[in-house]
């Protein structure tokens, strides 16, 4: 599976990154090239994620020496693609836009980052709720079953009647 992801991520880098060469010749704004920016950074982070992925190969893929160079070729590649990507931009925009555009792209994902922890915490708390709930729900039902028992027993010593006297 992660060959797949490899192929995909690599297939949006080219496409990308080709996109973003004729936007700048074609003199498009950035804004007309803002999806395949985005498509660059998506298909180099596929790339680098299925390389670092490495759980669901086999042994013999994991292993394989085709499978380490087709690694480092797409990793080298993407990174190629990246770069020419960032000179189309900087040649027709100015070199600090492709600095905007890095900076833009880290704090989205920080902030996504930051927004999964919130919801993991959220979630977390929610769930100690309930499970403490839970535990005082069990824990009542518990004491009234004892409660209940004592009675029955309390009850039952007193409607009994007295033992009667055995024959001697």
């Amino acid at each position: 599976m992660p060959v797949a992801e490899i192929l995909i991520g690599i297939s949006l880098v080219k496409a990308s990154a080709s996109a973003i060469k004729e936007g700048c010749s074609a003199a498009k704004s950035l804004s007309d090239m803002a999806q395949s920016v985005d498509g660059l950074f998506e298909g180099t982070k596929q790339v680098q994620k299925a390389r670092a992925n490495k759980s669901g190969m086999s042994m013999k893929d994991q292993l394989g020496a085709g499978s380490a160079a087709q690694e480092v070729i797409d990793a080298r590649l993407a990174k190629e693609l990246l770069h020419e990507a960032r000179m189309a931009i900087s040649m027709r925009f100015g070199p600090e836009c492709w600095t905007e555009i890095v900076e833009l792209q880290r704090s989205r994902e920080k902030e996504v980052k930051r927004l999964a922890t919130i919801e993991a915490q959220a979630k977390a708390e929610k769930r100690e709720a309930v499970q403490g709930i839970f535990i005082i729900i069990i824990s009542i039902f518990i004491g009234v079953t004892i409660i209940a028992i004592i009675g029955t027993v309390i009850w039952a010593t007193q409607t009994a009647p007295p033992p009667a006297e055995g024959i001697r």
